[in-house]
């Protein structure tokens, strides 16, 4: 059996007339960065929110570490770290200050706090007030609390909002190097640009429901590439490559866009118009990436 980290079955949950979450079944494996992901209203901070034990389901079951969370929620909890919304940090304690505030309130080792500082690279700015840190420190230091207590899981969400570039690339690296620390990382975002280079598995929702669950790879083998076209009769190419059997179409900077299955496809198709006397003054091949897919696939749902 799969060692699932979060395993909901048929999860719901309504605010009025709403239906925030509906019927959402999520499987994250263990040692994962599981990338929850969707636009801004499709359901993922409420999801987050019942499997931390802050608002409870109407319907569905939560597993975390193959363990209901209503059975024994402080026990399972306490092997959850997290990190919604903004870090709550004290502006005129340091960082290492502000780490001793926690241990205390938890019972935790002085050495834990070296430790989770040395994780997030926050060790030459631990003495300095938080007050004088960038975006990106602060929510360095609070994925350091979040980590306080060697947890095994970490739920994220949004964990590179409003940061700048650079903040984001140090959150990013940050993120990859969890699963060597013996974490299972499951994070939200409704950018999944930001979050590709660092996800080993993906959960796409839309107005509440799972749209796709699996490998990024599994993700881009749901498009087909498609070949750039430009030629100098694109009316008459057209014609002639939909006879042809090509779904062609006119996109935008006079050429046409045409779906294919790899290389041999493009190379057939300058073939069939260079025979009718076309000249092609472009013809290149085109990769979506998985933003592209992303979005079209949240688009779909929505015209459903």
């Amino acid at each position: 059996m799969e060692p699932w980290m979060i395993e909901t079955r048929q999860l719901t949950r309504s605010f009025k007339d709403t239906r925030a979450v509906d019927g959402l079944s999520l499987q994250v494996p263990a040692g994962s960065v599981y990338g929850f992901l969707g636009p801004n209203g499709a359901g993922k901070t409420t999801t987050i929110r019942m499997l931390l034990g802050l608002i409870h389901p109407d319907g569905g079951e939560i597993r975390l570490f193959n363990r209901r969370l209503r059975d024994d929620p402080m026990g399972v909890l306490r092997r959850v770290g997290s990190l919604v919304e903004s870090p709550s940090l004290y502006p005129h304690l340091t960082g290492r200050e502000n780490l001793e505030v926690l241990r205390r309130m938890t019972g935790g080792s002085r050495s834990e706090i070296s430790r989770v500082l040395k994780v997030v690279n926050l060790e030459n700015a631990a003495n300095r007030l938080v007050r004088n840190y960038s975006l990106g420190m602060r929510q360095r230091l609070g994925l350091a609390a979040a980590m306080f207590g060697q947890p095994e899981l970490l739920i994220l969400d949004e964990p590179t909002n409003g940061l700048d570039p650079a903040g984001i690339h140090e959150m990013r690296e940050l993120i990859c190097r969890l699963p060597a620390e013996g974490l299972t990382v499951f994070l939200s975002s409704h950018l999944l640009s930001e979050v590709e280079q660092m996800v080993t598995q993906i959960g796409i929702v839309q107005s509440g429901r799972l749209i796709f669950q699996g490998k990024p790879d599994e993700l881009k083998a749901r498009t087909r590439n498609q070949v750039i076209v430009a030629t100098d009769r694109l009316e008459e190419s057209q014609k002639l490559l939909v006879q042809q059997g090509w779904k062609a179409v006119h996109g935008q900077n006079h050429h046409l866009t045409v779906p294919v299955n790899g290389a041999a496809d493009a190379a057939l198709i300058n073939t069939r118009l260079v025979q009718a006397g076309h000249q092609v003054y472009q013809l290149s091949m085109e990769h979506p990436s998985l933003e592209d897919i992303f979005l079209k696939l949240t688009e779909e749902q929505e015209k459903k």
